[in-house]
């Protein structure tokens, strides 16, 4: 069986420690606790299948609004009991670690320094990149790059993607090919919105704490069943398209946004969709297309009927 190509970069929102412990009675602190072997799972889980980056959502800029027991405990339980005894660990297996987040004056210096110390020690590995989204923001990861560009008086017109991305808080950080949510919960929570553009997102119904390498294993599979388009037709679609009309490409004339729906997958798609469309574009995209198609089909009835077709002259783009 052909190796499957990993995801490149998975993310992780890490939900429901809390509900975890109310569930057994507990103080919502016990869930962070119980965590420890949620993480080792998803750290020994993304290196088992070799992918290149993986990012944890550990502190948000909105769980600023939490009890102040919980945060105070959380932030250094994160430093001290989580990476501070898996820093040699992670060294030893080459992964690196880096942070993602601002600064903030409330948060402990003695825990930031844990962070900042794990982060040195690791800056040489390349086997895993592990980034730990600590006191982050999507939004505010945006601003801040609009406002570093503003600073530097960049001309709008020199503003690109690729500009803006390079301002971000750790810009190397490349776009997310699979987003994991525990807990149950179907949202985004303001988590690398820039960098889940095209990302398949994949909910388990497991709280965090109860997270293990067979939950891992389950969104792998469910991403590697998933057909990535980028906005774009699969070859699939395009075929299911042709076959609507027939190998016919005289229809009801459409813009291309009216055949392309949210997550690219087509809109009831047919000959307005892909083949029936403007002169101009017609005839820029020629009859090159069309014929491959028709000939695609025929090769395809052939495979089922046996029946040798006389394959047709596809045109040529004058």
């Amino acid at each position: 069986m052909t190796p499957r190509t990993p995801p490149r970069h998975i993310a992780c929102i890490m939900d429901g420690n809390g509900r975890w412990a109310q569930h057994r009675g507990l103080e919502r602190t016990h869930g962070h606790m119980a965590a420890r072997a949620s993480f080792e799972a998803i750290l020994d889980s993304a290196l088992e299948e070799k992918v290149e980056w993986l990012t944890l959502f550990t502190f948000s800029t909105e769980n600023w609004s939490r009890p102040e027991e919980e945060v105070s405990f959380l932030v250094r339980f994160l430093a001290q009991h989580v990476i501070g005894r898996e820093a040699q660990r992670m060294h030893k297996r080459g992964v690196r670690l880096r942070l993602l987040g601002g600064e903030d004056p409330r948060l402990p210096a003695e825990a930031v320094n844990r962070l900042r110390e794990a982060e040195e020690l690791t800056r040489d590995n390349t086997t895993l990149q592990l980034s730990l989204a600590f006191n982050y923001g999507g939004r505010q990861d945006l601003c801040e790059a609009a406002r570093s560009l503003a600073a530097r008086e960049v001309p709008a017109e020199q503003i690109t993607t690729e500009v803006l991305a390079r301002h971000m808080q750790l810009p190397e950080l490349p776009d997310v090919d699979l987003l994991l949510r525990t807990g149950g919960e179907y949202r985004l929570s303001n988590f690398l919105l820039w960098h889940c553009a095209y990302a398949e997102l994949v909910f388990l119904d497991v709280l965090w704490p109860d997270f293990r390498a067979s939950h891992f294993r389950h969104a792998m599979e469910l991403f590697h069943q998933r057909r990535r388009r980028f906005g774009n037709l699969g070859a699939t679609d395009a075929v299911d398209a042709y076959d609507q009309v027939g190998g016919a490409g005289t229809a009801d004339t459409v813009g291309v946004a009216d055949a392309v729906a949210v997550g690219g997958r087509a809109s009831a798609p047919g000959p307005t969709a892909l083949l029936g469309l403007p002169t101009a574009i017609a005839a820029q995209l020629g009859t090159t297309l069309r014929d491959g198609l028709r000939e695609t089909a025929r090769f395809a009835l052939h495979q089922l009927t046996t029946e040798s077709p006389k394959p047709e002259r596809a045109s040529r783009l004058s």
